[in-house]
């Protein structure tokens, strides 16, 4: 595999990290979203994380290694949204692919960061807070 296979769109998800089992997966659920991914000849990834047509974040950041591939990502929320304060650290890789898999599909993985505060008063989401994440690329368009 090399880095530049990276380039995609993928279906994300991030989950909050309990330990506990829950009956409700749904309260494990941290975010759904569309990400967007292009890496360069150089590794550079370059991208958004999409939360409607209309609000993304901006993703920048780095491939490295071809067996495992690894990343770092900085994402962060768009001046003049309502998402301007967001900033998260991601750091992943690119889960095996099985040889005889059945319909397999290439996935990142890995862990999020809140990397400052963003919003305020009773929405205020603090800086600190962790999730894992999956990222399961979609066809190609």
């Amino acid at each position: 595999m090399t880095a530049a296979e990276v380039t995609g769109t993928y279906t994300y998800r991030s989950f909050l990290n309990r330990p506990e089992p829950v009956e409700d997966f749904n309260k494990l659920r941290f975010a759904e979203l569309e990400l967007r991914l292009d890496v360069g000849a150089d590794g550079e990834i370059s991208g958004d994380l999409v939360f409607t047509d209309s609000l993304s974040m901006d993703m920048v950041g780095q491939v490295s290694g071809e067996s495992p591939v690894t990343f770092t990502l900085t994402g962060k929320g768009r001046p003049g949204t309502p998402i301007a304060d967001f900033h998260y650290e991601y750091d992943g890789r690119v889960l095996r692919h099985w040889e005889n898999g059945i319909n397999q599909r290439m996935t990142l993985a890995g862990t999020v960061l809140r990397a400052a505060d963003h919003g305020s008063g009773a929405s205020l989401a603090r800086a600190g807070q962790t999730a894992s994440f999956l990222a399961v690329k979609r066809n190609a368009a």
